[in-house]
């Protein structure tokens, strides 16, 4: 499996290298700083390992912490004593104790804030933490290596691989020489120079000298975590590229779909308007010829109209006519005294009736049981039948005589000619016509 180098000079890389065999080991680290940027020993907590992260400035310390819960943080430094003066270099990994290398930060122009913070040495820290075994120890104090090393008496706790920055802080200006012996005469080998720290290793586990005869290479497999995780956002992007252009294969083919609906629906709409235009021009086709039917159906009825109007005109005139010619003639004025006896006994007649004919109807309804017994007689109601039937002209008269206004009708016989409407009111008005004239005569 691939490892992944966080550290600056790629010292977690020399150092899985010699302890890659050990799942579960414990760390040191005096000046750890960041948690992860150019961290020694972020590769090793992913791992699995825990130990003690060692930092004076309070804006790393907080970040170690929420980093590295499972860890020990101590927010001091290392050394003898009761504390030491910080400078912090800020936004820097140069925080130092060192006076005159801050002097020199500020001449440079960098904000170098001053703080006092407590110190322990590295025997205290392990008998606090009850720390009996240490794997690695690195030590990165800016300046200060010698005395974070003097604290330790390297006897009862022995780190199997130490190693310290060797150069003066942004330089490649050795500074072993003061600190070195500290080392080599507790029992621990030099073992490996990086261009910026030295490695050693305890002599009771010199066998981890073979990992240190070659600088990092190709047979390591390892990447740096920058690149890794450019690596992994290229490979994210791909995926995500990937998918869309997936998405846009399908929207593309949803767009043709609603594309290809949109101009089905455009032809079915030009297809139905077409239709309804060719219908409304049907319609209106239509509505001509009829409006043209109505007006000829009107110009003849209008036509017909004014026909039977001039022809009844003519009829009426004509019998005018002949009613005047009557009515002058001289049989009508000789008759007329008759005409006036007539009139007067009809109405003492219809006078008379009025009075009688009560008399007479209770007389009918008294007789009705005499006539049922004689038309219960063989041979009689065929012939009255005959006589007064409802058919004859004298049963007709005689229920008219004994049932005045009943509503009953008349039948025509043989010889009469049945008038339709238009000439009952023809001869209605010719009636009319002729009373007018009487009257007039008279």
């Amino acid at each position: 499996m691939t490892f992944v180098s966080y550290a600056q000079n790629f010292e977690d890389v020399m150092l899985h290298r010699a302890l890659g065999h050990i799942r579960q080991g414990y760390f040191v680290d005096v000046g750890a700083q960041h948690p992860s940027d150019d961290s020694v020993t972020k590769a090793f907590s992913l791992r699995g390992w825990r130990g003690i992260n060692i930092e004076p400035v309070p804006h790393w310390y907080q970040l170690l912490v929420e980093d590295r819960p499972y860890d020990v943080n101590l927010n001091i430094a290392v050394g003898d004593g009761d504390g030491f003066t910080i400078f912090e270099v800020e936004e820097t990994g140069w925080s130092t104790g060192d006076r005159l290398l801050a002097e020199r930060y500020r001449e440079e122009g960098k904000v170098v804030r001053e703080h006092h913070v407590s110190a322990r040495s590295l025997d205290r820290i392990f008998e606090e933490q009850r720390v009996d075994v240490v794997h690695f120890l690195k030590v990165d104090c800016e300046g200060a290596e010698q005395v974070a090393l003097a604290s330790c008496s390297f006897d009862r706790v022995r780190p199997w691989v130490v190693l310290v920055e060797a150069t003066e802080p942004n330089s490649q200006i050795p500074s072993h020489g003061a600190w070195e012996p500290l080392l080599l005469d507790r029992g621990y080998l030099f073992a490996y120079f990086d261009g910026l720290n030295r490695y050693y290793v305890a002599d009771e586990h010199r066998e981890l000298l073979d990992a240190f005869r070659a600088p990092p290479n190709v047979f390591d497999d390892f990447i740096r975590a920058r690149h890794k995780l450019a690596h992994d956002e290229r490979h994210e992007l791909r995926h995500e590229t990937a998918a869309l252009r997936s998405d846009l294969v399908q929207t593309r083919a949803v767009v043709t779909h609603l594309s290809n609906s949109l101009d089905a629906a455009h032809r079915e709409h030009a297809d139905r308007l077409s239709l309804a235009r060719e219908e409304a021009r049907e319609a209106e086709v239509r509505y001509g010829r009829l409006e043209r039917e109505a007006m000829s159906l009107r110009h003849e009825l209008e036509t017909e109209s004014y026909g039977v109007r001039a022809r009844l005109e003519h009829e009426v005139a004509r019998r005018d006519e002949i009613i005047g010619a009557l009515v002058a003639s001289f049989s009508w004025r000789i008759t007329a005294p008759l005409r006036a006896t007539k009139l007067f006994f009809s109405r003492f007649l219809r006078l008379g009736w009025r009075v009688f004919r009560p008399m007479v109807a209770r007389g009918a309804r008294a007789a009705r049981p005499a006539m049922r017994v004689a038309l219960g007689v063989p041979g009689v109601r065929p012939v009255i039948r005959k006589v007064i039937g409802p058919q004859t002209r004298i049963g007709q008269r005689l229920r008219r005589f004994v049932f005045p206004g009943s509503g009953g009708y008349e039948h025509a016989s043989h010889g009469d000619v049945v008038l339709n409407e238009r000439a009952r009111a023809v001869e209605s008005s010719l009636r009319a016509a002729i009373a007018r004239r009487s009257r007039y005569r008279g």
